[in-house]
């Protein structure tokens, strides 16, 4: 398994990042590059279970996920099936002085031929960094051009 820790700071309001970081219908439309589809197929209180079309490492993966909402601060992503299942995304909003500190913990598990990927560490960090402060910018931008 490999563990990642990412911390990064957003100029927006805790509730606001979280809201948009947890809206998972419309997530496809933040970052399209990435995420192709999201459908929630079932829901339980704060948990939902979704089929994700995800670009991963160049290759379009179609996934079950567990996502469970935590308001107004937790936002836990469990991969159920798929060459990435058992991994997951652990992210924490904290109220900072300028907006929002935001913790994502990933866990990633490779089964089957994705092992191989496990090799590249370096290349899988850049990566889930690039997307971190592409999700960022997208939420600031949403924010901006809605207010």
């Amino acid at each position: 398994m490999q563990k990642i820790k990412l911390v990064r700071y957003s100029s927006l309001e805790r509730d606001v990042i979280f809201g948009i970081s947890t809206d998972i219908e419309r997530f496809s439309k933040l970052l399209p590059k990435y995420f192709k589809s999201l459908q929630i197929t079932k829901s339980c209180n704060s948990e939902y279970f979704v089929t994700e079309k995800i670009s991963f490492l160049g290759k379009i993966l179609e996934t079950q996920t567990k996502h469970v909402v935590k308001k107004p601060d937790i936002h836990e992503i469990h991969i159920l099936t798929g060459p990435l299942r058992n991994s997951s995304f652990l992210e924490f909003y904290e109220i900072s002085d300028d907006g929002t500190k935001v913790t994502v913990e990933v866990n990633l598990q490779f089964n089957g031929v994705f092992r191989l990927f496990s090799l590249f560490r370096y290349f899988i960090k850049k990566q889930v960094n690039k997307i971190l402060d592409e999700f960022l910018l997208s939420c600031e931008n949403k924010k901006m051009n809605h207010v």
